[in-house]
């Protein structure tokens, strides 16, 4: 039965309604009553009033649909972290990004994309009714004071009160990396005003100080950390000093380096104290040597610590990868050339070397084909990954002795990662597709191992004590043997009792208490 004209167009509200979810929902924001009856009255104004305009927006949110639904389904709405870590990627981790998404992804994104289109061909003979004036002005009442209330409370980021979409992602788009260019600005011209360090002792037993930066690895996936596999041999022999409850700063690596390495203590930082800066304050020589891309100097918030220690290597000269890969052990060659330079003997060196360890996706970081752990390759790479960075370590530990003066290595993870529950099936790993991903809603996606090894040192303490990596830098101080006012926690960094605030940061910079993130514990098939 053929409907008739009022009838029709109830159903023509109806859609726009589902349009309006299916919007909020591919563009992964929350679907609270406000953000859906702002996108649903605005859709029913602009199909009324101004149905060019709508049909534009319509057509405008298909194509951002299928050029963003992709990564909000697996990282969520626009925001400073997933800004920065875009603008911090290489080439060729893009097009591993893009490998790794599953063809259930790349459907929901097509059929998503779809409705609106769908939509748009149903109103295309179903022009709306008259209206009378004071139906259009009430809509637009709701609308303007459901902002202004949304502006008041400070929920907005970047000062967009607006909630309907697309408006909200495009101003998103706009907006964060405005921000994150602004704060990359500011490092620039943080960089170039002198450090502010106060130091007050120094004492260093040690001739060389290696700290590797490790990537992705979250603790549970150690052997050291009771993982059900042998994946780190040289660790557990080797390790003297195991931070067992050690959390990274923030969710990715942007985010957790800049205030784990800077003094910040989760407040506003000045870049220009940082670690390498602190080093040469107490008259060490510093060198970076790195795995990870950088274009230039200024590319990427990392690349400006690194490229003011006293010497920086990247072994992708050209910054970005594109698809040229490297390994990490490719970076054993540069240390040794670094430790065959001759430093004065009462000045001692600090070399940091940042690896690529197990980014996503872990099956390119391998020079080999994973071991068979479970019917999961993306496990098994990951597994392997961390199995490869414990013989970098050995490697490095080999290279260090070579030189036959004392030494120490500290080694961390910038962050872990976390199950993608889009693939993931409760206490299982069974599906081929299932991965780990960064993630800031879990407590292991941010639990890292942390391990000291000193050549003079053969013993093995475990430290039970829960740490905030937002004072990663007092235990780096006072590992290098470096003390100053401006790090209270120092002293208590490799201590017994927890951080007074266990706080960590999630994907917009906020701080969270780390005891309110859930749990995302490994699958039966990997426990011991």
């Amino acid at each position: 039965m053929k409907l008739i004209f009022s009838k029709s167009y109830a159903v023509t509200l109806l859609l726009l309604l589902l349009n309006s979810l299916v919007l909020i929902w591919a563009f992964a924001y929350p679907p609270n009553p406000n953000r859906i009856i702002e996108t649903w009255f605005i859709a029913i104004l602009l199909h009324r009033y101004w149905p060019r305009c709508w049909r534009f927006i319509m057509w405008m949110s298909a194509v951002l649909i299928l050029f963003y639904h992709p990564t909000a389904a697996h990282y969520g709405r626009p925001s400073f972290g997933i800004v920065a870590s875009l603008l911090s990627t290489t080439a060729s981790e893009a097009s591993e990004y893009i490998t790794t998404l599953s063809w259930q992804t790349y459907l929901s994104t097509i059929l998503l994309a779809l409705i609106p289109l769908l939509i748009l061909r149903w109103c295309k003979t179903r022009p709306a009714p008259h209206w009378r004036a004071r139906w259009a002005l009430m809509l637009i009442v709701i609308v303007s004071v459901m902002s202004v209330q949304t502006a008041r409370k400070g929920y907005t980021v970047g000062g967009f009160a607006l909630r309907a979409q697309p408006f909200e992602l495009l101003a998103d788009a706009y907006l964060q990396p405005r921000a994150y260019f602004a704060e990359l600005k500011k490092l620039k011209e943080d960089l170039n005003k002198p450090d502010q360090w106060t130091i007050t002792h120094t004492q260093q037993p040690f001739k060389n100080y290696v700290l590797i930066i490790g990537e992705s690895a979250r603790a549970d996936y150690l052997h050291l950390y009771g993982f059900k596999y042998p994946n780190t041999p040289f660790l557990d022999s080797h390790a003297n000093v195991i931070m067992d409850n050690m959390l990274s700063a923030g969710p990715n690596t942007p985010i957790s380096l800049l205030y784990g390495l800077t003094l910040s203590h989760g407040q506003p930082f000045a870049i220009q104290n940082n670690i390498i800066s602190l080093a040469k304050k107490a008259g060490m020589q510093t060198v970076w040597l790195s795995n990870q891309g950088a274009l230039g100097q200024y590319d990427t918030s990392i690349s400006t610590i690194a490229h003011h220690a006293d010497q920086s290597i990247f072994l992708k000269k050209t910054g970005y990868d594109f698809g040229e890969k490297s390994h990490d052990d490719q970076l054993i060659e540069p240390l040794k050339k670094v430790l065959a330079t001759p430093i004065p003997a009462t000045q001692s060196r600090l070399i940091v070397v940042h690896i690529m360890g197990s980014h996503p996706n872990p099956c390119d970081r391998l020079a080999q084909p994973p071991h068979h752990y479970v019917e999961n390759s993306n496990s098994n790479c990951y597994i392997d990954s961390i199995k490869q960075t414990d013989a970098l370590l050995a490697q490095i530990h080999t290279v260090l002795q070579n030189t036959q003066q004392p030494f120490s290595m500290f080694y961390f993870s910038d962050h872990g990662l976390s199950h993608d529950k889009n693939t993931y099936e409760k206490n299982s790993l069974v599906r081929a597709s299932s991965i780990l991903r960064h993630n800031d809603h879990y407590l292991q996606n941010y639990h890292i191992p942390l391990v000291v090894i000193n050549s003079n040192q053969t013993t093995q303490t475990r430290i039970k004590s829960r740490r905030s990596g937002l004072e990663l830098i007092d235990g780096i101080a006072f590992w290098l043997g470096i003390s100053s006012p401006q790090l209270p926690y120092s002293q208590s960094f490799f201590g017994s009792d927890d951080s007074q605030s266990l706080n960590v940061l999630d994907m917009n910079q906020h701080l969270q208490p780390a005891n309110q993130l859930q749990d995302d514990p490994l699958p039966i098939e990997l426990r011991p």
